[in-house]
C-alpha cells in the first residue's frame, strides 16, 4: 500500500516463508489496519484467496475501506 505522499513507503505485511498460515494472514490484516488508521481509513471488510497460478503462490486480498467521519483521507495508489 502506498499513498501519494512523498513520505510513504512500501511495507511487507507478511514475512515470506515456505507456508503462509491463516494466522499469518490475520496478522498481516491487523498490521494493515494500523497503517490505514493514520491515513484516515477504516478497514471494514476483507476477503482473500490463495492464488496458485504462479510460483510461488500468494494470497490476493480485497479490502473494503471506509473514510473516518470528519476526516479528509489521503489518496491511495490503487496499483498496490
Amino acid at each position: 500500500m502506498k499513498s501519494n505522499d512523498e513520505d510513504s513507503e512500501l511495507v511487507d505485511l507478511v514475512n515470506v516463508k515456505e507456508k503462509t498460515s491463516e494466522t499469518d494472514l490475520f496478522k498481516a490484516v491487523t498490521e494493515a489496519k494500523a497503517l490505514l488508521n493514520p491515513l484516515g481509513f477504516i478497514l471494514t471488510e476483507y476477503t482473500s484467496y490463495a492464488d496458485t497460478s504462479s510460483v510461488p503462490g500468494h494470497y490476493v486480498l480485497f479490502w473494503e475501506l471506509k473514510e473516518k467521519e470528519g476526516e479528509h483521507c489521503k489518496e491511495l495508489d490503487q496499483k498496490i
